[in-house]
């Protein structure tokens, strides 16, 4: 069984969630709630996000040639580097509203921010560049969990540990890189 899906899928994701509004979230809500709460309402958030991302996909290459797609794929992905060498998101993330039940309010957050949000559409491409749904769900899955868990386990101490700046240059770098290989058919 060819694995590259897989673990494609599992490295990108992890670099676009890796300091995202996303992860800042989960962290925020971690510092302040029940963090298997927490954690259980951002998995389920993901699974059912990148399940239609990855059912979206596959039916995406019946309808579009995969050349097409893979170039598609490329301009996404180097669209999604530049947006993040330029985003100007910071460590601190202030989140004072109060949260009655914090799974169902991870939930609802963490599934509306990845609605369209870069990782969806990743899946998406992903999927349909591979034609391996399945493969490519649980490398985005898998990923989003351990991405989630770490922010979960680090808390506020991530951004002591790794400049968010460096955070941002790295995944940014790497997402145009595999934006490029994507068009050039690699």
């Amino acid at each position: 069984m060819e694995l590259t899906p897989l673990f494609t899928t599992f490295g990108l994701i992890a670099l676009a969630e890796l300091g995202d509004k996303t992860q800042l979230t989960v962290i925020a809500l971690s510092a302040r709630y029940d963090r298997k709460k927490v954690f259980s309402g951002v998995l389920l958030a993901f699974i059912v996000v990148t399940g239609l991302g990855v059912l979206v996909g596959k039916g995406l290459l019946q309808l579009i040639p995969e050349d097409i797609i893979k170039i598609i794929a490329g301009i996404m992905f180097i669209i999604f580097g530049v947006l993040m060498l330029r985003s100007k998101e910071e460590c601190e993330e202030n989140n004072n509203s109060p949260v009655f039940n914090p799974f169902i309010s991870t939930f609802s957050m963490i599934a509306l921010a990845e609605m369209g949000d870069k990782t969806q559409l990743s899946a998406i491409t992903l999927s349909a560049k591979y034609n391996s749904p399945y493969l490519v769900f649980t490398g985005a899955v898998l990923s989003l969990a351990a991405i989630s868990l770490l922010g979960i386990l680090a808390g506020k101490k991530l951004c002591e540990i790794v400049p968010m700046s460096k955070i941002k240059l790295g995944a940014g770098a790497l997402f145009i890189l595999f934006g490029i290989l994507f068009i050039a058919g690699f």
